[in-house]
């Protein structure tokens, strides 16, 4: 699995943290993107050789994207309306910048068939507009194209497939940002004469708009996302008082409060993006970093505060077989509330993800996979007792104060992850698993063959000449009862904190499904799993 995790920028505030991601796949502006169960749906745009109708997902939970079915719009097109609503993504409108060429086609695509589809015509052709969804309903505020987009309010009806007229927008504008949220429909800042910071309020239930309190940055061409019932309106041109004219002020908008905020600012000011949330967790890919036509691949993240600190339900444990003992070399899963916006992995070290850190004595530790409810990290060798803390954007959990450190503790990896049964165990050379069962993934050991053990907690290691990376302390292996020759021990290459041994299953082992298996190193015995074995 790839991971982008070799560069990354957290930049840490008591009201969030931005964060570096993946970068966009192409060097873009005025590309539009939403939310659709966990991934990011980033379609259209304008690069240095023209618009596109390139379509990019991004999966949070790897930090990768990839590509899927392009926008059916010839010669490709920018300031699309893209939203997203009932699982499927909708583009609703669109332009090229500079040209006379307005979209009218109202466009649905299936993210589990990767298929575009035409869903019907929009009664105001137009794009750079503002637009949200309700879950069903898409509305679509202002906007550049034919005569009167600037204050067009229409809305697309995603199961009906109807669109219907609504009242006029009260200020007329584009290249502005809107959200729906309690019930009601925002439509803030743009600019179409001048650039404005008004907050309009369309409440369906009344068919009525009403002004809301402005936002404290003027500004068009900026970014919206939605989390905890509250806007985050960020980036943007205009007058923004630096050579480039972009705008990095990050801003919150409470529409129950009627109240703004201000919050850490963008790393890298951009304008001609759209922002979207998964969880807490909001993503602004590409956008221009000097107003007009200029283009990026940035994608950067902030990370929204939790609502409670980051708390424990006791002390970390071994991650394979949930030991409490603390041993140097080992991975550790810490399960507690609050602990990370969302789940992501990762295959090389990194101090950070998504926000969220764990540190001993102030000292950060590599992390390999991050959840709401779960850590798992490394506890690297060398280290020394003292207080393990977490934070995630910027608050900070209890200190957990860790007394001793052992040498090792071996612990085998089981399928079933809870330290008991059928083991982590390949039969070498085929890369299956070591059990009875005969199918594309598994197959038994045999006796007098070799099989990997995976594992972790084996203590200090040290570089060898044949370039592999061996355990240092003395490592035995049982299988079935009887002493198993060792034949490496050491890092398992390219899994961070794992440590493989390979061991040759004794001639006169049981043969069955549930054949034991266990190791020792330094003096400690592992949990004891199973391994399938025939003869």
């Amino acid at each position: 699995m790839k991971s982008w995790l070799l560069f990354f920028a957290l930049i840490v505030h008591g009201q969030g943290v931005w964060e570096r991601r993946a970068p966009y796949p192409i060097s873009a502006t005025e590309v539009s993107a939403a939310e659709i169960a966990g991934k990011i749906y980033a379609v259209c745009g304008l690069t240095q050789q023209g618009p596109v109708s390139s379509l990019f997902i991004y999966d949070p939970h790897i930090d990768e994207w990839r590509p899927g079915a392009p926008a059916p719009i010839a010669q490709g097109a920018d300031h699309c309306n893209v939203a997203a609503a009932g699982g499927k993504l909708y583009l609703l409108g669109a332009i090229r910048i500079g040209s006379a060429f307005v979209e009218s086609n109202t466009y649905e695509y299936d993210p589990v068939r990767d298929r575009w589809s035409t869903a019907g015509q929009m009664p105001t052709p137009r794009g750079a507009s503002g637009v949200a969804s309700d879950g069903r309903r898409i509305y679509v505020a202002g906007g550049s194209g034919a005569a009167g987009a600037g204050t067009a309010f229409e809305v697309f009806d995603t199961q009906t497939r109807e669109w219907s007229r609504l009242p006029a927008m009260p200020t007329s504008r584009n290249h502005l940002t809107a959200q729906f949220v309690g019930g009601k429909f925002y439509a803030i800042a743009g600019r179409e004469a001048r650039d404005v910071n008004l907050v309009e309020e369309f409440d369906p239930a009344t068919s009525q708009w009403r002004a809301r309190r402005p936002a404290p940055t003027t500004r068009g061409g900026l970014a919206s996302a939605v989390v905890n019932g509250k806007i985050y309106v960020m980036g943007g041109e205009g007058n923004s008082g630096t050579p480039q004219a972009t705008f990095r002020q990050n801003e919150e908008y409470d529409p129950v409060a009627d109240t703004w905020r201000s919050l850490p600012d963008m790393p890298t000011p951009r304008h001609g993006l759209y922002a979207a949330a998964v969880g807490n967790v909001i993503f602004t890919p590409s956008g221009g970093p000097v107003a007009g036509a200029t283009y990026s691949n940035v994608n950067e993240a902030y990370i929204v505060p939790p609502a409670a600190p980051p708390s424990f339900a006791g002390g970390p444990v071994h991650a394979a077989s949930y030991s409490p003992e603390l041993a140097e070399g080992t991975l550790l899963t810490w399960f507690g509330r609050n602990l990370a916006p969302a789940s992501q992995v990762a295959t090389r070290a990194s101090t950070g993800m998504m926000g969220t850190r764990v540190t001993l004595n102030g000292t950060a530790l590599p992390l390999v996979f991050i959840s709401p409810g779960q850590l798992a990290f490394l506890l690297p060798q060398g280290a020394s007792p003292g207080e393990l803390k977490t934070s995630n954007a910027g608050v900070e959990s209890a200190g957990f104060q860790v007394t001793s450190i052992a040498n090792a503790n071996p612990g085998i990896f089981s399928l079933s992850q809870d330290g008991k049964g059928q083991g982590a165990i390949l039969v070498a050379g085929a890369g299956l698993i070591a059990r009875l069962t005969r199918d594309a993934f598994s197959q038994p050991a045999r006796r007098g063959g070799a099989v990997e053990i995976y594992c972790t907690g084996l203590g200090a290691t040290a570089p060898s000449a044949d370039g592999l990376i061996r355990v240092r302390a003395t490592v035995t292996a049982e299988v079935g009862g009887r002493n198993a020759e060792v034949l490496f021990a050491g890092l398992a290459p390219g899994l961070l904190g794992v440590y493989q041994v390979n061991v040759r299953v004794p001639e006169d082992s049981p043969i069955g499904l549930g054949v034991e298996v266990k190791i020792r190193a330094g003096g400690a015995v592992s949990n004891t799993v199973t391994m399938g074995v025939s003869d």
